[in-house]
Parts: structure tokens; sequence; C-alpha cells
């Protein structure tokens, strides 16, 4: 066994200096986030990269170091050129509030350099007090370029992004971002972040916190070249992408990641074949590996542990907002094991309409622009047996059963009398397929064999393999990957004793077409459209 240690990306500061002339290699130079080339006033800022961004004006700067130039590097303009320059970098969010001498509008900026115009004064003012107009500075208009225009202002409760929010009825100071609140652990977090208390944004309005506080220097809270917060949302279902975490307590085993890498490495083949090479996924993104660092996870009386949403917003602190789904998988044993539940999806956007599942928007609070529509929570990794072929089977069994969740199943029809039926539906919990159903499928569904005498027989019984199981067509219909003539009737068995269960049943059976289901429902479609 072997310790953990969270995959983490380090922001590494500059060495404090004054500003004097300092020659090195560039390759030494990864430690230094300002500098100038000698002889020359422009400062640069060097990203992660290695790329330089100039300060284009002294408000600019100030509005991230203030009257701090003791980080700034001065080399010989060789050196200085020799680093690839970028876009310039714009007035942090939160400070000032900018307009264009020419122009009598008054903008704030949000991350990325987004301008937003206050709508009216009383608005600037409910945002930023009385002294608001002490905020605006003139933004020279040969700079105006390096900013995007968002949307207007216009409610006098907006509270803006990327700003340093302090709550009116407790006191406590927060980041604002992206909609959600991160805490700092004290006021010297606030100064490790350059914030000026001066510029706070105070407000009492109901917010998701994160558990995990702000404790120094954070590359999610102080970062000049931080991209716009740009929606994510869509409707994919062809070409899809998925993390993986991988949490644990203490320890962790090699046996337990191999397990992991295995049904990781199996998930895209067997994704072709159950949307019959309709759809693909994209598995191979490192695995995250994740260790309790106080707010990841707790232990419950009853032996399991819970997993915190700490752990998805920890994942999108350091990586893209690249996936479709993040799969978690841990070494010990989660609370919903207990019920013998194996895995669960849990669903974050959803903007597809017409499969009988509501429209959903909580990226945000899990730290995505949108692109994110579930996580799956697979459980304990050792509950799982890859190494052996009926055992990998099973678990990507599990897997597209999952993944099927974001679309599937949540129909109703209109029946014969008119009436709206969830008789296609399990009906104890009405996201999976009834056994009754004539088709198969991941989620449920036993393919019934209509023997012609008033008793079926389960289509599961001539399986070689009942965990190799494909996408019905009404699936692939409501991920809308077929259109709606290439579903076929359905039929499901009405049992003549309530509830009864076998590989052969008595009952009569009803039809079901897809025009019934979208008469229910509506026709698919992507609300983004």
């Amino acid at each position: 066994m072997k310790k953990i240690l969270i995959l983490t990306l380090l922001f590494i500061f500059g060495l404090t200096t004054m500003l004097g002339s300092f020659l090195l290699p560039v390759p030494a130079l990864a430690a230094f986030e300002l500098i100038r080339a000698k002889g020359f006033e422009v400062i640069y800022y060097l990203d992660s990269r290695g790329v330089r961004h100039a300060f284009p004006n002294q408000i600019t700067y100030q509005s991230w170091y203030g009257n701090d130039f003791s980080k700034v590097i001065t080399l010989d303009k060789a050196t200085v050129d020799n680093y690839p320059l970028g876009k310039n970098i714009t007035i942090r969010p939160g400070t000032y509030l900018v307009k264009v001498p020419s122009r009598s509008e008054v903008y704030l900026i949000e991350q990325g350099g987004v301008l937003r115009q206050l709508q009216n004064e009383s608005i600037a003012e409910a945002i930023y007090g009385e002294g608001w107009s002490k905020r605006v500075v003139d933004l020279p208009e040969v700079f105006f370029q390096n900013y995007l225009i968002g949307e207007m202002v216009n409610h006098d409760y907006t509270i803006p992004d990327s700003v340093l929010y302090q709550d009116s009825d407790t006191g406590r100071y927060y980041y604002r971002n992206n909609g959600i609140l991160r805490p700092f652990a004290s006021t010297q977090a606030i100064l490790d972040n350059n914030f000026d208390l001066n510029f706070v944004v105070k407000g009492n309005r109901s917010y998701y916190v994160r558990e995990k506080p702000i404790i120094a220097r954070d590359k999610t809270v102080f970062n000049p070249t931080a991209e716009p917060l740009v929606s994510r949302r869509d409707c994919a279902n062809q070409n899809l992408k998925a993390a993986v975490i991988f949490v644990a307590d203490e320890e962790y085993s090699s046996a337990e990641l191999a397990k992991l890498q295995t049904i990781k490495l199996n998930v895209a083949s067997r994704f072709a074949y159950v949307t019959d090479g309709l759809a693909e996924i994209d598995m191979d993104y490192p695995t995250s590996i994740l260790l309790d660092d106080g707010y990841l996870i707790s232990q419950r009386q009853d032996g399991t542990t819970e997993i915190h949403n700490e752990v998805i917003n920890t994942f999108y602190d350091n990586n893209a907002d690249d996936f479709d789904f993040v799969f978690v998988w841990s070494n010990f044993k989660t609370p919903p094991e207990n019920t013998n539940e194996i895995a669960r999806f849990i669903p974050v956007t959803n903007k597809v309409e017409g499969i009988g599942k509501g429209l959903l928007d909580r990226a945000n609070i899990f730290g995505s622009t949108g692109k994110l529509k579930g996580i799956i929570m697979m459980g304990d990794i050792n509950k799982y047996y890859p190494e052996t072929a009926a055992g990998l089977d099973q678990a990507l069994n599990i897997v597209m059963h999952e993944i099927l969740h974001n679309w599937a199943a949540y129909i109703s029809f209109v029946d014969a009398d008119g009436q709206t039926s969830t008789d296609l539906l399990r009906n104890d919990d009405y996201s999976h397929w009834s056994i009754y159903n004539s088709f198969i499928s991941p989620l449920g569904g036993s393919g019934w064999i209509n023997n012609g005498n008033g008793t079926f027989t389960s289509g599961l019984t001539k399986l070689q393999n009942t965990n190799l199981r494909k996408y019905s067509q009404l699936d692939l219909y409501l991920m809308g990957l077929i259109p709606k003539r290439y579903v076929e009737p359905i039929s499901y068995v009405v049992p003549l004793t309530k509830s009864e269960v076998g590989n052969n049943i008595s009952g009569t059976t009803k039809t079901v077409t897809i025009d019934q289901i979208i008469e229910a429902n509506g026709e698919w479609r992507c609300s983004l459209d």
C-alpha cells in the first residue's frame, strides 16, 4: 500500500525582488510571474505556459497588484522576447468600474475582461454603495477591444461574478464566481489573493456555498489570464467525453487502480456497441486521484463514507470544463451501497425536451459552466471484478446503464382511452423500464416472447450473456440518435396475476406507438436550438 497525494496544479509565484536587473536563462524563469525588459516600462504577467501578457496601463496593473512592484524581475530584452506574446491583461473584476472617455456608459467587469453595462445610477449604488462613482476609471478607447461585452445589468439585486463578497448579515467574506460562494478562511487569505477590502461587494442573498475555504493564494481566485465564463450547455449525444475520479480515504492499492483502469479502457468499445455505432464516448483523460483533505468525505455511523460535493468542485478547480459525465469510484463503501444500490446517476444539466425529463441547470454548484450533464457514482471499486470476462461485462453493463439515465427512462404515453400512462416504467421509481416491456435494455425490459397460448417467456433466458445488452430503439430515440420513424411499436405484457415475475408468465399484451409517446411528452428537441 502507498500513500496518495492529491493531484494539484501549483501556481508558483515570483521571487521577491526590487526592480533591478536580473538575468537568468529562460528555463529557470518558471518561478517568476512578473517580468519587464531592461530599458522598457511595460510589465508582463508570465502565465504557466510561458506566455507573457502585457499590462496596458498603470490602473490595470494596480487592480491586480496595487502599488507593489517587488515581484517584477528585469531581464534583458532578448530574454523577454523569447517568451511568446499573448493577449493583454484586463482590469481585475471587482475592483474598478470603467467607462470610455467619449461615452457615458459605466461598466462592471467580470472574469476574462467581460464588461457589463450598469443600466442606471440607482443600480450602481445598490450594488456598490453610495461611493460607487469613486470606483469609475476611464478606459482608453485603444484598450477597449481587449474586453468583451456581456449582458446589461438591469436589476439592483445583481451581484457580479469574480468579486470579493461580504455577507451583510454574518460579516463573512467570500469569493463569488460562477454564481456560487467560496469562503475565505481568514483576512490573511484575502490579502494573499491581492484583494483590497475597500473593493468589497456586500449583499445578503442566499447562494450555494462551497465547503472548502480559501486558505492562501489560490489560482482559481487570483488569475490575471482567466478565460471568460462562457456557457458550455449543449445537447451532445454523439461525441461524448467523460472524466474519472478515484477517491480514497488514506491508502489505495495498485490492484484497485488496475481494476479501475481495466473498466475504463473498455468503456468506449462497449458504448459504441450498445449504440450500434451511432455514438462514441472518450474516456482517455487521466484519472484524478483524490485523497481526503477534510472536506471531500465524512464517516457515518453506519460504517459507510459520504462523498461530498467538494470532490467534483476540486476536480474542476484543476481541470477544464470539457466533460459530459464525471465518474466517481472510491475504495470504501458509500451510503447507497447499504441499500443494495450498485451505482447512481446524479443529473446536473438537461437541455433536451420530449424525453419526460424536466429541464435542469445546476452545473455551477459542481464547478461546471454547463457542459456537465451528470455525475455517475460508481461506489467501491472492490465490488467490481473486471479481472474476469463475466465481471468485466457486469461492470460495463452498469456503466452503460448509468450513462443511459441521462436520457431514459422517464417517459409516459397517451393510452387508447386518452389517459396518460406510465406503464412502460417500473412503478417503484419511474426511472427504469418495466420488466414487462417487449424490449431489452440496460435500464430494464425482459423482451417477452409470445408463446401464442396466453403465456410469455422472458427473452433474457435466450441471451448467452445478460450483461451484454444494447440500447433499445426507444433508448436511441430518446438520446436523439435516431428519428421517430425508426422506432417500431412497443408492446408490454399485462400479467394475469398482478406483479407476477419469473421466466414464464401468463397475460395479455398492449401496444404503444412512438406517436403516443410524443403526444404525452412532445417531440425530441434541444432547447438550445
